[in-house]
């Protein structure tokens, strides 16, 4: 489901690494017609973004289910949110829809391809690819679109972090309900045609040179179709039996809201550092509408080791990033404190932790570790 930028490198130059994690990443690429800047400037971003990824994996399985020797959380009925599941990327909006936002008609049925930037038709690829009539017989005039129904962080990360370019990145990052465009949480364009709009843990990448206008017309008018509900990998995942220590036990639905609002659910379990409903998830997920979910996943054992490889991951992240947040030492009931590559916060406490990814939720760092300190003192 989600979109992997390491699986574009290899298309710009790039080294061909590729993020390892328990829920697949998918994405290809390919480069647009552009100029040599854009090309590094590209490469540069989604090789950032591969690095978050790949390193944000390092945490595979560490929500364990087992409890500790101490107060370990009860496990409860299973929580079954209204949920949806994905579709095929040219499921999500009509021909005839898709016309009426492009402005015109298409020269044909829309194609899925591998990618938002590569458009090679792939029968399971990731993105849908709209053809406009070109001005002439040698030009084609293109706009390819892909969803990533669950990120945490790790795209944004590559679009955003490169300072020494920053100035020629167009970033807009929206403050509370200020939305950017009225529509989108953020919004980063990569020059040569390749932009990226978040929503929530929803990125639409969006790739139209010279098209872009029409480009983001048509992903508005998709994110209008995709329900303001969870996602779940598969429709038997929300109803898993739940079993182990419940997430959800270490912040309440009322401690919750009271830092983020209210939710449009209760908190549900899900798949391991995701929002994907899950009923034996290791996770948490607070959802309070427009996509915007806190999760919150526990480490019972193993957490000191955990801790370690985390921070050491975000220093390096930091470093090529050129400065980022250095772990931070707020005085609070655990040990130590870090914020990791795609700007989740990590909490140990002996040989327990919990991650907080809040990003994309309401709150703030101010608000999340306001929410740490419930949940670190339950661990």
């Amino acid at each position: 489901m989600p979109t992997d930028p390491c699986r574009w490198l290899s298309a710009y130059g790039g080294p061909n690494v590729r993020a390892t994690n328990t829920h697949g990443g998918r994405g290809r690429g390919r480069y647009h017609p552009g100029s040599n800047m854009s090309l590094a400037l590209r490469t540069a971003a989604l090789m950032l973004g591969c690095i978050a990824l790949s390193f944000g994996a390092v945490a595979c399985n560490r929500g364990d289910t087992k409890a500790s020797s101490g107060s370990p959380a009860k496990a409860q009925t299973a929580s079954v949110p209204k949920f949806q599941v994905n579709r095929a990327p040219c499921d999500w909006i009509t021909r005839a829809d898709a016309e009426k936002a492009l402005g015109e008609p298409l020269v044909a049925d829309p194609v899925r391809v591998r990618s938002a930037d590569n458009t090679v038709p792939q029968a399971d690829g990731d993105g849908c690819l709209y053809e406009l009539k070109g001005t002439s017989e040698l030009s084609k005039r293109e706009v390819s679109i892909a969803l990533d129904l669950d990120d945490a962080g790790g795209i944004q990360a590559g679009f955003s972090g490169v300072r020494d370019v920053q100035a020629v990145f167009k970033d807009k990052l929206s403050h509370g309900d200020s939305l950017v465009g009225g529509r989108w949480d953020y919004v980063s364009g990569v020059p040569g045609g390749l932009t990226m709009a978040r929503v929530g843990r929803i990125v639409t990448q969006v790739s139209a040179y010279g098209e872009m206008e029409k480009g983001m017309a048509l992903a508005s008018a998709i994110m209008d179709r995709v329900e303001d509900e969870p996602f779940a990998d598969n429709p038997t995942d929300p109803a898993a039996a739940p079993s182990g220590s419940d997430p959800c036990a270490l912040i309440s639905r009322q401690e919750a809201e009271a830092v983020l609002g209210p939710l449009t659910m209760a908190p549900y379990r899900s798949r391991e550092s995701t929002a994907l409903a899950y009923g034996n998830g290791p996770s948490c997920s607070y959802f309070t509408g427009k996509h915007r979910v806190l999760v919150v996943t526990p480490t019972y054992d193993g957490g000191a080791m955990q801790y370690k490889m985390m921070a050491g991951v975000s220093g390096m992240v930091s470093g090529v990033l050129g400065g980022g947040n250095a772990p931070d030492t707020s005085k609070g009931p655990w040990d130590k404190m870090a914020t990791g590559a795609t700007g989740a916060l990590d909490f140990l406490k002996g040989d327990t932790m919990v991650e907080l990814q809040y990003k994309a939720s309401p709150t703030d760092y101010n608000g999340a570790v306001k929410l740490a300190r419930v949940a670190a003192a339950r661990l």
